[in-house]
């Protein structure tokens, strides 16, 4: 080991300990949790199925006519604004079973107004950045405000949170650039490595030298004298990146995929808490951890078939090899719940609704996953959640492409009447 990479390492050590302990146990959790699917909600028939249904069409048609109508004065709409909002809000206690704190939660102008933000920053910092890439930093500032919303911290985005949120489409950006070649990429993943553990290093490209100037942004909310945990936690998810790069290598075992699925979505969360924190206390980190886990195994449910036409291993591929995904998918149900059940950070009742909306968000995530591919699951394990779940699979894919045409032609008509680069530039950038 070079003296610089043993730098960097050192530089990580004080939390790394902690993260490797984390995967283990998370690691642990997971091969305990039995492969059956839990109670996702009541029982629903046929005719609720059907009468759900018939509410969507018209709300998707009815949100459509909504869009066609908007009026150009911002008292109206601002209105505008608010009936939408009902709407939903209306839809969802009827037809979702939704709690009434999802009123205050899930509408809250918090968590609107740090979106909106973040995206005219997002605009400002680089203003050719595609939309997926805004999509994919975007998700990460809901991931941060949903850890202010559990830990009863101002949900709102700081400077800290809005360029760790911006650093991964950028570095995805230079790791997929064709005319970098693996070397090339292989020593900008060494030099940001040791920016991030604050060692002096020189930018190779234009690329890099505005990724190193969100380090810098960071640096600048959270000093590193004051914040260590803070910066080892991005050195921790560096890591993590780095080390799912070996997916790609063939003879893996479960434990190890499994490992590195872990390792990765665990750290990326636990630098969002304290991003979003400043300090955390280990049962913060372990909540945090366990909450970068479940939505890491997501993300390969989600990305299983393409993974595997790609040759990216996850114990979804994995899986997918040996027949249907059945058995993950239960097993990731019900971990989800076990996360969010275990340990007393999150025990009081003022949390139900907040660990709700969380749950319930990440199983209407793993549920579209199996409408989206119905093909990789079994008619029996189909059926098990339809019978629990407000909307039949095939509801749900009809109901999308309905969506994307009604609301898609509806936007694009707006977006041209507006002058804006697209529908959501504008939503974001219009008055509270």
């Amino acid at each position: 080991m070079s003296a610089e990479a043993a730098a960097v390492a050192r530089a990580g050590s004080g939390l790394q300990a902690r993260v490797h302990a984390l995967r283990d146990e998370h690691c642990g959790l997971w091969e305990s949790t039995p492969a059956e699917l839990p109670a996702l909600g009541p029982p629903v028939g046929l005719r609720r199925h059907f009468t759900n249904a018939r509410a969507a069409r018209r709300l998707i048609d009815g949100l459509a006519a909504e869009v066609e109508s908007l009026p150009d004065g911002a008292d109206e709409r601002r209105a505008w604004r608010q009936a939408v909002r009902e709407r939903l809000q209306r839809f969802g206690d009827q037809r979702l079973g939704w709690p009434c704190g999802y009123r205050r939660l899930l509408f809250a102008d918090d968590f609107f107004e740090a979106a909106r933000s973040f995206a005219r920053q997002a605009r400002a910092f680089d203003p050719e950045l595609p939309l997926d890439g805004l999509w994919q930093a975007l998700r990460n500032v809901w991931i941060g405000n949903s850890l202010q919303m559990l830990l009863d911290l101002p949900v709102r985005l700081g400077a800290g949170l809005f360029a760790y949120s911006m650093l991964y489409p950028l570095t995805d950006n230079l790791l997929d650039d064709p005319r970098l070649d693996r070397d090339a990429k292989r020593e900008f993943g060494a030099r940001f490595g040791r920016r991030l553990a604050g060692l002096p290093v020189a930018p190779a490209r234009a690329g890099e030298a505005a990724v190193f100037r969100l380090v810098a942004q960071i640096e600048e909310e959270f000093p590193r004298r004051g914040f260590p945990a803070l910066h080892d936690s991005l050195l921790a998810i560096h890591g993590g990146q780095l080390r799912s790069l070996g997916q790609h290598e063939p003879g893996l075992s479960d434990a190890e995929l499994l490992a590195i699925s872990s390792e990765k979505g665990g750290s990326s969360v636990l630098a969002d808490l304290y991003l979003v924190a400043g300090a955390a206390t280990p049962e913060q980190e372990r909540f945090a951890f366990g909450y970068g886990v479940f939505l890491q195994l997501l993300d390969d449910l989600q990305d299983a078939e393409a993974d595997a036409a790609a040759g990216h291993r996850t114990l979804f591929t994995r899986a997918l090899e040996r027949g249907a995904l059945d058995r993950p998918a239960a097993r990731l149900a019900r971990f989800i719940g076990r996360v969010l059940e275990r340990g007393p950070l999150l025990a009081g009742p003022e949390h139900a609704d907040r660990k709700d909306l969380i749950r319930r968000n990440c199983l209407s995530l793993l549920v579209g996953a199996v409408a989206d591919r119905p093909r990789l699951f079994s008619r029996a394990f189909r059926r098990a959640i339809e019978r629990q779940w407000p909307l039949t699979l095939g509801a749900q894919r009809r109901l999308r492409r309905r969506a994307q045409g009604r609301l898609g032609r509806a936007g694009a008509a707006l977006q041209r009447r507006a002058g804006a680069r697209s529908l959501l530039d504008w939503m974001l950038a219009q008055p509270a």
